[in-house]
């Protein structure tokens, strides 16, 4: 009364056959994820790139403008012969000229390790400009949510948030000529 077991023989093989050809079905798909992935990865990194290096000559286009600004005032002062100034102004248009040619001729990877090499010689300096910058920053910020909140100048007294508890009254004393009209 026992039966051959044929059956389970075919789907034991069978078995092995369909597991392999699903491990291979998975590999497949990982592979194609993780190379749909890097090639993601790697479109993310040159838009990035790109849009870092079109900010990078705006902004040096802006710190030559600056530069040509300083010169143009350099010769201003040397007409109104105000040498020593004038002198002064040159040398920080030199300087400023020099900033907009490296922003100009440098990648990002190379500015980044200029950057730790000023770092490791200098860390007062970076650790300086970097409290600087982010003081710029806060007081550019600072400024937009002022100016998007509306306005932007300061209402002394016409603000509700900063009247005086009985204002109303006092406006009303003022307005009678002085006389004192209340209890």
């Amino acid at each position: 009364m026992t039966m051959p077991n044929s059956e389970g023989d075919s789907w034991g093989n069978g078995g092995q056959q369909t597991g392999g050809s699903a491990r291979e079905q998975i590999r497949d798909v990982k592979d194609q994820v993780v190379g749909q992935a890097k090639t993601t990865l790697q479109q993310a990194r040159d838009r990035a790139s790109n849009s870092l290096g079109e900010s990078k000559t705006q902004f040096a286009e802006q710190v030559g403008t600056v530069a040509a600004a300083l010169r143009r005032t350099t010769e201003h002062l040397r007409a109104e012969d105000q040498q020593r100034i004038a002198s002064l102004t040159d040398t920080v248009a030199r300087q400023v000229d020099q900033v907009a040619n490296y922003l100009r001729n440098k990648d990002g990877r190379a500015m980044r390790a200029d950057l730790e090499g000023l770092a490791r010689r200098q860390p007062a300096i970076v650790l300086g400009g970097a409290l600087v910058l982010g003081l710029i920053g806060a007081r550019f910020f600072k400024s937009s949510q002022r100016d998007r909140r509306g306005g932007g100048g300061i209402n002394y007294g016409r603000d509700p948030r900063f009247s005086y508890p009985g204002n109303s009254e006092t406006e009303r004393h003022l307005s009678s000529g002085g006389r004192y009209a209340g209890a």
